[in-house]
This record gives structure tokens, sequence and C-alpha cells, in this order.
């Protein structure tokens, strides 16, 4: 199939029967996003090149989908893209589980059953290496350059493939330790800065290319407290220093510091000071 956007070949006429769909969209015009569905029998491995405010869910599961990350969605895992924004650009190829006992890619049985078995287990999510996203420029290269019919297309896309699968194994193993640790202190340090702003989850676990689950976890493990709480742990201290430092009223205090109404910034404030903010005023400018 092909498209003015969409590109999507069989490698099977080439004789890798591993791979029977090698894919890229570059959409012009955007849509809406998919509904929930499978890959019986394939392991879908799509690379996001470029989009923004983009995510899967999987299995119930928000899982962001931003620039340079890579999204692996196992047979029996439901998924769709919620949107398909006009900026989105990506690549993919499923990768068609062999039966039991038979061997894939010209590799030997052991070979097959140890590759098999890295890609059964990679998360569902994490940062594409430069050396992951080379391969996949690598095979639609040799796709397109290689005489067809010829011993060297065959060999040179088998390689190819192999050298992809093995790619994504390794990126998988860095679980976005670098970039998205590095996004996520950005992410923190922006909200002690300025922790008025309205801050939303999803937007947050977006930014940070992390699931939503993901990104609670890693805020708990940084932070000792999940992100709704930090963000309010920070407005209070905000709070205080205005308390502090100004004679402004309680209800302009609520409103810079972000809380929703005077009420709800005094319960808040006695729940994690024990007192009202007139008496933390008093005891303490």
């Amino acid at each position: 199939m092909e498209t003015d956007e969409t590109r999507v070949v069989d490698l099977t006429a080439d004789g890798i029967t591993a791979i029977p769909v090698l894919g890229k969209h570059n959409y012009k015009h955007g849509g809406g996003g998919t509904v929930a569905h499978v890959h019986p029998g394939m392991i879908e491995i799509i690379c996001c090149r470029r989009g923004a405010n983009l995510s899967f869910d999987c299995d119930g599961e928000t899982i962001a989908f931003t620039p340079g990350t890579v999204f692996v969605a196992q047979p029996e895992t439901p998924h769709f893209l919620r949107l398909y924004p006009k900026s989105l650009s990506t690549v993919w190829i499923w990768f068609r589980l062999p039966e039991r006992g038979t061997p894939a890619l010209g590799l030997s049985q052991d070979e097959t059953d140890w590759l098999v078995k890295r890609l059964r287990t990679v998360p569902a999510s994490f940062d594409a290496t430069d050396a992951l996203k080379q391969s996949f420029r690598r095979l639609w290269a040799i796709y397109d350059a290689a005489p067809r019919g010829s011993v060297e297309r065959r060999l040179s896309l088998r390689h190819a493939a192999i050298s992809l699968l093995l790619d994504l194994i390794d990126s998988s193993r860095l679980k976005k330790a670098g970039a998205s640790s590095a996004r996520l202190e950005t992410l923190i340090g922006e909200i002690r800065r300025e922790p008025a702003r309205d801050y939303n989850l999803d937007e947050l676990a977006s930014r940070a290319a992390m699931s939503v689950t993901k990104l609670t976890a890693e805020f708990r493990r940084k932070t000792g407290l999940p992100p709704h709480a930090y963000i309010v742990f920070c407005r209070i201290a905000q709070a205080k220093r205005l308390l502090a430092d100004t004679d402004k009223s309680i209800g302009a205090i609520a409103h810079l510091a972000g809380f929703p109404s005077a009420q709800y910034f005094a319960t808040q404030f006695r729940s994690e000071t024990g007192m009202t903010p007139n008496e933390w005023r008093k005891e303490n400018s």
C-alpha cells in the first residue's frame, strides 16, 4: 500500500517471512486515532520520528509517544493511538512470531529462541538509540535500492532486519534512563519554580515520555510524593513565602499560589502544617 502519507510493504516476498510489514507514516492532513486492536501472532514495533501530544492507550494504560521513543505492542495486547496529527511521522515493523521449534530469519533454533524470548519481554515504551533509528533507515534504503529478486537483496534485507531487532533489544535495556530522567528533573524544577500553573497529569507524562503509571512511580522515587501531592506541597511552600514576606490577603495568596479558592487553600494548609494560614503568619512573620 502506498499513498502520499503512508507506505507499507511486505518483506515476505523477499524471503523475510518474519517481517510481513514494514511501514512508515508522514501525515500531512492528520485525522482521528484507531480503535483498540491486536495483531495476532505479531509484535508491532513503532518508532516516532516527529509528532506532539501523542499517546497510546495500551491495555487501559496511557503511554506517551514522543519523538525518539519506541512503542512495542505484544500480540495479545489491545492498543490504539488516540490521534493522528498532521505532524506525525513514524516507522514500524511487524515481527511474526515463529511456531515453536521453527527457526526464523535464517538463524539457528537456539538463536531464534533467544531472540523471541527477548522480544517478548521488552517494555512497551523506551527511548530509541541512534543505532535503532539508523537500522530503520537502513532497512528502508536496502528495500528501495537492492536489485529485485537477487541474492544480494535477500541477504541484505535479512541482515538489516536482524540488526534492527538486536538494536531494539539494546535500546529497551536503557529504559529511558538518560533522556527521560532529564525530562523528569526539568518538570520537577518547573513545578518547584512555578507551582501555581495548571499541571495536567497526562501532559506531564507526555512531556516526560512516560506512562502516567511510570511518571507517578518516578515522581515518588525522586520527591517522595506522587505528582499531585508534590504540586500541592510546592504551592504550600509558595504560600508560606507570601504569608511571611507580604501583607497580601489570604484570598490573594491562595490565588497566587495556584489554589482554586481561599477555603480549599486553608484546608490544604491546615492539613500540611496543622495551622490556619493566619496562625502560621502570626508565628512566622
